[in-house]
């Protein structure tokens, strides 16, 4: 209710249009729908600038999949129906991932709505990926955190089909389980749960490669797809890319900044023991700032992380009186994304 009631406000003033939810499906929903309409290309296609869909894993299309076959619904709708249905699951995941120090319903309602108001909601509600993969991060630490090994493996497996950064997840596993070790491994000790949910971890992105393979020929096509995207840049130097963000101005340098917030949010998450979200926040931060594209969707890459919101809860538990400054701005600036994603701005993609 909250994104249709302002995308209508949005087209009393601008180039903003709204024709219904199906509106809501642009950019990378778009590519997400060629995948559903004709499975993934053998080839990039010239008339789109040497692009093909393969940088678009395949987890979130399959969960359209359901909605579109089994009530014959139209492959835009398709695909902001399952955004907005894992959205309920991202808020889910994020309170059992914070279930340690939400002690009250209180907190956890608090907890929630760091998810519910991010402020880029929009992209919880326009075809694509990122609150199926903000749930399913958020559920594999929780599931590491209840030494739940195979089951967190399963996850980890489906989070490295949903987007190529899952797979870093591997390592804030290896990183939990020499924790719990007192980081003196030892292997005449070792679980064997421990290791089957390890060799899980990174198995999506496996199969997704193998079949990129047979398909097109290259395994790791999903990655070097990212260069014509980028206009033909290859990766850059993430901390070059970090200070050219912050020297320049307007977007860029809000960018830059959130970027910087990442970070700092990482070392944060080192100092309080958990080196495991620390890690992941950090690696999935510096290899979209190393793409060429860089800093575009940077700010995505960063809001719809769960250690980093993670990061925010603690510091809000801390300081109370924030909350009402924090939930102004994250519901302000998800009302100005939602208004100029229907303007047609690209710097929102």
């Amino acid at each position: 209710m909250f994104v249709t009631g302002v995308a209508r406000i949005a087209t009393w003033e601008g180039n903003a249009s709204y024709a219904g939810v199906t509106s809501l499906c642009r950019w990378d929903c778009g590519w997400y729908g060629t995948v559903l309409e004709r499975g993934y290309d053998k080839a990039p296609h010239r008339e789109q600038g040497g692009c093909a869909n393969w940088g678009f894993h395949p987890l979130f299309p399959l969960t359209a999949y359901l909605l579109q076959h089994s009530l014959k619904l139209s492959i835009p709708l398709s695909l902001v129906l399952a955004s907005k249905a894992e959205l309920l699951f991202a808020i889910y995941s994020f309170l059992l991932m914070v279930s340690g120090q939400a002690k009250t319903t209180v907190h956890l309602f608090q907890a929630g709505s760091l998810v519910a108001f991010n402020p880029y909601l929009i992209y919880a509600h326009a075809g694509y990926a990122e609150p199926l993969y903000f749930g399913l991060v958020a559920f594999a630490f929780y599931l590491a955190s209840q030494q739940q090994w195979i089951a967190t493996g399963i996850t980890a497996a489906l989070l490295s089909a949903a987007r190529v950064v899952g797979v870093l997840f591997s390592i804030s596993y290896v990183l939990i389980w020499l924790r719990d070790m007192g980081w003196r491994p030892s292997w005449r000790k070792c679980d064997p749960a421990r290791l089957i949910g390890l060799l899980l971890c990174p198995l999506g992105t496996a199969v997704y490669m193998l079949y990129l393979y047979r398909q097109s020929g290259d395994a790791l096509a999903q990655i070097h797809i990212h260069v014509a995207f980028a206009d033909g840049k290859s990766s850059v130097n993430p901390l070059s890319m970090l200070w050219m963000s912050l020297a320049a101005h307007h977007w860029f340098r809000v960018w830059g900044a959130m970027s910087l917030a990442g970070l700092v949010a990482s070392a944060w998450l080192f100092k309080l023991r958990k080196p495991e979200l620390g890690l992941y926040l950090a690696l999935a931060i510096f290899i979209p700032l190393s793409a060429g594209f860089a800093p575009y969707g940077m700010a995505r890459y960063i809001w719809w992380q769960p250690p980093f919101l993670y990061m925010i809860y603690y510091v809000l538990r801390r300081h109370a009186a924030w909350w009402s400054v924090y939930l102004a701005f994250a519901s302000g600036m998800a009302s100005f994304m939602i208004v100029e994603w229907f303007s047609g701005h690209n710097f929102v993609v």
